[in-house]
């Protein structure tokens, strides 16, 4: 193994380099993964833009990576969290990013299932170095980590989706939870959805949605791309989201009886979209917001809305880790052409091509290979 790797560094907000590092030491509790691959999230590309209020700089970003163990410390298996059976060199694994809360907090003790609450969390992806992102040669993974090994036989292209997966698995578990008694028990089989915005997050939570039972799946997006990619997914309706907001209105409540979805998950990350979100729910609906992990700006909504809808409006930030042994199970499992989100590979040279192309028309994930 060579005593050096390189990784992309954002120095400041819109300025990257490939920077070279020693491997580093690997410690009796410490593992060393060589990355295979890291999706670039929207997130990625708001850092880089300089719109997150949580990374420090400078920061090797990147937290959808997959790689395989080369270097364990003889007490890894004890000190983090390996779902699979015991860790072992050469094992391929997915790795949750923000997987390292400090079990001491005022949040930790208290709402121990909150971990992204913690007050001292660091996760791998946004912070400074020595911690670093998948967008990397090798990574050291720390005690806390949390570590699901994968099937050495599952292609790529599907295992690069475990942590996008894991983020639209728990919007739509959010929505799970119970109502009131008296009502509805919140979203489940049969239940007419709406996702607005379908990037890879929400195409990957139509996916999830068409997985769990859901009845009626309406798509809205921008972008003619990612609306095919939604109708592949497990989409019955598509909604171009470019169409005056009274004309889709009319054509979602025709779509729905005259009621609207009972359940709204806004995936777009735009705040107009949360707007719209509250005209589209049924009174007594439910509303999940998922899409702003950074601060895009403000929106105006009318109280009295949600008041007179009696919605339930709930935000999902982060995941819980454990949600990645479910995503992985999906994606071991499932018939849906979920690969087909990734339609771009490039090496860690052309990062800043990867970062101008997310978001664009044709273009669903785009995956680092370094």
């Amino acid at each position: 193994m060579a005593e050096k790797f390189r990784a992309c560094v954002l120095v400041t907000p819109g300025k990257m380099e490939i920077q070279e590092f020693d491997i580093p030491k690997v410690s009796e509790e410490e593992a060393l993964l060589k990355v295979e691959s890291c999706g670039i999230c929207g997130t990625d590309k708001h850092i880089f833009l300089g719109h997150s209020k949580t990374a420090s700089f400078p920061v090797v970003p990147g937290h959808e990576f997959i790689g395989k163990v080369v270097r364990m410390g003889k007490k890894a298996n004890e000190s983090m969290a390996v779902f699979g059976g015991r860790l072992q060199e050469g094992d391929r694994v997915a790795v949750a990013p923000a997987s390292l809360p400090c079990g001491h907090c005022d949040n930790c003790l208290s709402m121990p299932h909150r971990p992204s609450f913690c007050r001292n969390r660091f996760g791998y992806g946004f912070r400074t170095p020595p911690i670093f992102g998948g967008y990397s040669e090798y990574i050291l993974l720390y005690p806390k980590t949390y570590v699901f090994k994968l099937s050495p036989d599952m292609p790529m292209k599907r295992a690069v989706l475990a942590e996008p997966v894991a983020a639209a698995l728990r919007g739509v578990e959010r929505a799970s939870s119970t109502g009131e008694a008296c009502f509805r028990v919140g979203y489940g089989v049969g239940s007419n959805v709406m996702v607005i915005g379908v990037g890879p997050i929400g195409a990957m939570a139509v996916a999830c949605l068409r997985d769990t039972g859901a009845g009626t799946i309406i798509a809205q997006d921008l972008l003619p791309s990612r609306l095919g990619m939604a109708k592949r997914m497990g989409a019955d309706i598509l909604i171009d989201g470019t169409q005056p907001l009274e004309k889709r209105l009319g054509e979602v409540s025709k779509l729905t009886g005259g009621f609207g979805p009972d359940l709204v998950i806004e995936a777009a990350g735009a705040p107009v979209a949360f707007q719209e979100s509250l005209e589209f729910v049924r009174r007594g609906g439910k509303i999940i917001e998922v899409g702003h992990f950074t601060d895009n700006g403000t929106t105006t909504i009318h109280p009295y809305t949600i008041c007179f809808k009696d919605v339930d409006i709930l935000g999902s930030w982060s995941n819980p880790m454990v949600i990645f042994r479910d995503a992985i199970s999906f994606l071991e499992r499932t018939a849906l052409p979920v690969q087909d989100l990734v339609t771009h590979v490039f090496p860690l040279e052309e990062i800043a091509k990867g970062l101008e192309l997310t978001g664009s028309e044709g273009v669903g994930k785009v995956v680092i290979v370094p």
